[in-house]
């Protein structure tokens, strides 16, 4: 038994459009202009539509082509059929204002709060209907992208399939040892990083989702140094480590613009910078089926916009 699309294989479904017009116009020649075709074309598509009907569909009369009772049967529901498509093609057509889609992105908890606060705060007023879930980054984000539990992923490497993930650059930062105002080490000129890890330090949880244990990019820069952190507490809200620094002499590493949010000058400041040594660059991950759907595309281009303009172009 044939599927509903192989019978449909066979029909041309321009020819429907010119069965509409010629029902309405009962006229070779003005069905040919509504349509912008020359007349014998028209008439080669009246051929096809009685072959594929199996009737006349309309006879000649003085007063124009008259249509047969087959025609006048086909009249109401081929209207039908070509308002749904019609209303098909619309829906592709995206309004941010009316856009009521929820977004799911994922952020590495160092940067959450550089990233998704001017982000949010840009999809509130361009599109209100509209909402963004935040989700912690992957140490594999094309594995959350693949299964769809998020649509884009801003993460420090590009995926090795570029094809499948395509991935923009968004911008650059780089890692700074941070130190409550009266850490011993805030008013200490020439301050080593050796001098650092003297001290134990605060540290977010890179890869909430994995069992393993997510290694820190510093402790990666650390390592050929010979040098090692002492980490006191680790856990995935910033908030939460800035308040347990306070009387203390502990140490926290994030980017070069944490102090850029909400009210961290005024409680931090930028013990070491490891600019030049440890240099991020951050990426927009996608998969490639929402290249063409425009909401994706739209919020993709927001993204873009807002972040690149925003959270990587301030200095510590």
């Amino acid at each position: 038994m044939k599927t509903l699309e192989q019978q449909l294989s066979r029909v041309d479904l321009n020819l429907l459009v010119s069965l509409s017009v010629l029902l309405k116009e009962k006229n070779v020649s003005r069905a040919a202009e509504t349509l912008y075709l020359s007349q014998p074309a028209m008439s080669r598509t009246l051929k096809r539509l009685r072959d594929v009907f199996d009737d006349p569909l309309f006879y000649r009369e003085s007063a124009g082509l008259q249509p047969t009772d087959k025609a006048l049967s086909l009249q109401e529901p081929l209207s039908e059929i070509l308002m749904s498509v019609n209303k098909l093609i619309d829906s592709t057509k995206f309004t941010p204002e009316l856009c009521d889609q929820t977004f799911k992105i994922s952020l590495p908890p160092l940067m959450s709060r550089q990233l998704s606060v001017p982000l949010v705060r840009e999809v509130m007023r361009a599109a209100p209907k509209a909402s963004l879930l935040e989700y912690p980054a992957s140490k594999d984000p094309e594995k959350l992208l693949k299964q769809r539990e998020v649509d884009f992923s801003i993460h420090i490497t590009t995926p090795a399939n570029k094809e499948e993930f395509p991935s923009e650059l968004i911008g650059s930062t780089y890692g700074v040892i941070y130190g409550m105002k009266d850490h011993p080490l805030a008013t200490k000129k020439g301050v080593s990083i050796e001098d650092c890890v003297k001290y134990p330090f605060m540290d977010l949880n890179l890869d909430l989702r994995s069992d393993a244990d997510s290694q820190n990019p510093v402790d990666e820069y650390l390592a050929p140094l010979g040098l090692k952190r002492e980490v006191t507490f680790k856990s995935g809200q910033l908030n939460t480590l800035v308040d347990a620094m306070e009387d203390s002499n502990n140490l926290l590493v994030s980017t070069h613009a944490l102090r850029s949010v909400d009210n961290f000058r005024e409680r931090l400041v930028p013990i070491y910078s490891m600019k030049g040594a440890l240099d991020i660059d951050v990426y927009l991950l996608e998969h490639k089926r929402t290249a063409n759907s425009a909401p994706h595309q739209w919020l993709k281009g927001l993204i873009l916009e807002t972040l690149r303009g925003r959270a990587f172009n301030c200095e510590v």
